[in-house]
C-alpha cells in the first residue's frame, strides 16, 4: 500500500519505508529496533504479538485482498464461477503459474492437493520463489497464474479472471501496529491516517476491500 503511505504528512514529518514479503518485514521487525511500526498480514501481526515485539493496543485492520485468477489482456477467458468449472479451468489451461515461497502460492500448493489433481497441475506449472508471476503471463510464459488480486493489479498486461471460489477462497487481512520498541508518537498519527474510511476507499482499484 505504497500509495497510501506516500499520502501520510503530520508536522512535515517523513516516512521511510521498507517493502518485502510478511515473512521478510517480520524478520525484519525482530531484528531492529528501530522499526516505528509495520503493516503486513495477519498472520505476520500474530506471529510479533506472541511476540511481544508490538503495541496490542495499536493493531489496526486496514483491508484485505483474496486470491485470483490472472490471464493475458483480451485472452479468451475461463469460467472459475463455480467449483467444478474453476477445477475444469486448472486442468484445462496449458500453463499456470504461483509462486514457491509467497502465501498465496503455497496455500495453492496445498489446495491442488486436497482437490486430488497435484500431479495434473505441477506437471505444466511455473513455480518461481517469489514476485509477481502474473508477469509471467505478460511475457507470455504462462496462460494463467495465482497470486492475491492486489498482486495481479500490480501487473499492467494481464487481467483479472477473478477471484477463486468462496470455498476455496483464503483471505488475506492486512494490518498496521506500532512496535515495542518505537517511541515515535508519529506512528499514532500515521495509524489514525490509514485508518480515515474516505483514505480506503482508494485501495479498491488496487485489489484490496474492506
Amino acid at each position: 500500500m505504497p500509495f497510501i503511505l506516500d499520502q501520510y504528512q503530520h508536522n512535515n514529518s517523513s516516512l521511510r519505508i521498507s517493502y518485502g514479503t510478511t515473512l521478510e518485514l517480520v524478520e525484519n521487525c525482530i531484528a531492529n529496533k528501530d522499526v516505528d511500526a509495520i503493516l503486513v498480514t495477519n498472520s505476520g501481526i500474530d506471529t510479533l504479538l506472541k511476540q511481544h515485539k508490538l503495541v496490542e493496543t495499536s493493531v489496526t485492520t486496514i483491508a484485505k485482498t483474496g486470491i485470483g485468477i490472472a490471464i493475458a489482456k483480451s485472452a479468451e477467458g475461463f469460467d472459475i464461477s463455480t467449483a467444478k468449472s474453476f477445477q475444469d479451468a486448472l486442468l484445462q489451461c496449458k500453463s499456470i503459474a504461483f509462486t514457491q515461497y509467497g502465501a498465496s502460492g503455497m496455500y495453492f500448493a496445498k489446495l491442488i492437493q486436497k482437490l486430488n489433481i497435484e500431479n495434473e497441475i505441477l506437471s505444466k506449472a511455473l513455480r518461481p520463489e517469489g514476485g509477481l508471476v502474473a508477469t509471467l503471463v505478460e511475457n507470455h510464459q504462462a496462460e494463467l497464474a495465482v497470486q492475491l488480486v492486489s498482486e495481479i493489479k500490480a501487473v499492467k498486461g494481464v487481467d483479472l479472471l477473478g477471484l477463486i471460489p468462496d470455498e476455496y477462497q483464503e483471505w488475506s487481512i492486512f494490518k498496521i501496529a506500532k512496535t515495542s520498541n518505537s517511541k515515535s508518537d508519529e506512528v499514532d498519527h500515521l495509524i489514525e491516517f490509514i485508518k480515515n474510511p474516505e483514505l480506503q476507499k482508494q485501495l479498491e482499484p488496487f485489489g484490496f476491500f474492506n
